[in-house]
């Protein structure tokens, strides 16, 4: 991450510390190579997930960002989310349970901050802190979910990885996605995410598109196009 220049080594008094630089880069880096979803059972897995064999497996409730205007029910509690957000633009939680009609993930804090404008005000916005995987999205129960994604395969692994907890959820795709692609799309060069298996055996209509769209053309279409559309 040095090298690529994700991480910035810079003085600090006496010493030095790393800085992030890149957002972005280090956000996909961490969930290439820190997978909530691997269940330790042994030194091996330790490796896989912690990068230290000896480490103990520690549980964690995973804290969740939401934002939105419906009702919504956390931990058997209801909150009032719309005052919360007019007031203060999220509520945040450390949450086991949160309930309520109809949910949106959305992987970019950003856009999880203007998600309304985006997609109106009838789902419950979620942004997790760290990745989501098969742990943090047993605490959601819902009767609808779209995923809101970067359009890489990084975003189209995260949603199937979704799928396979919530058969169905939906991934997001505007209206206009082939003209938003042909004016902001961006050269994979530098972007360090690889299709899976799971993306190429996967029959979903939308994955299918994306996927093509991207093999085919050596580009993706990040999820924070609308600020420049």
């Amino acid at each position: 991450m040095v090298s690529s220049l994700i991480l910035e080594k810079t003085k600090s008094g006496r010493g030095f510390r790393y800085e992030v630089k890149k957002i972005t880069e280090f956000e996909s880096f961490f969930k290439i190579y820190f997978p909530e979803d691997i269940e330790v059972k042994d030194k091996s897995d330790n490796v896989r997930k912690f990068r230290n064999s000896k480490i103990q497996k520690t549980v964690s409730t995973p804290i969740f960002m939401l934002r939105g205007f419906e009702k919504v029910k956390i931990n058997d509690n209801e909150v009032n989310l719309e005052d919360y957000t007019k007031k203060f633009q999220l509520f945040a939680c450390n949450a086991e349970k949160i309930e309520t009609r109809r949910i949106c993930i959305v992987e970019n804090l950003d856009t999880f901050l203007v998600a309304e404008k985006l997609l109106g005000e009838s789902f419950v916005f979620i942004h997790k802190y760290g990745r989501i995987g098969k742990e943090s999205l047993g605490s959601l129960f819902t009767n609808e979910l779209l995923v809101f994604v970067d359009y890489d395969f990084n975003g189209l692994e995260e949603f199937l990885r979704i799928k396979e907890v919530f058969d169905f959820a939906q991934l997001y795709v505007p209206e206009n996605y082939d003209e938003l692609f042909g004016k902001y799309s961006q050269s994979l060069k530098d972007n360090k995410a690889e299709m899976t298996n799971r993306i190429k055996q996967s029959l979903d209509i939308n994955v299918v598109k994306i996927k093509e769209s991207i093999i085919r053309n050596n580009r993706f279409l990040e999820q924070q196009y609308w600020k420049y559309d």
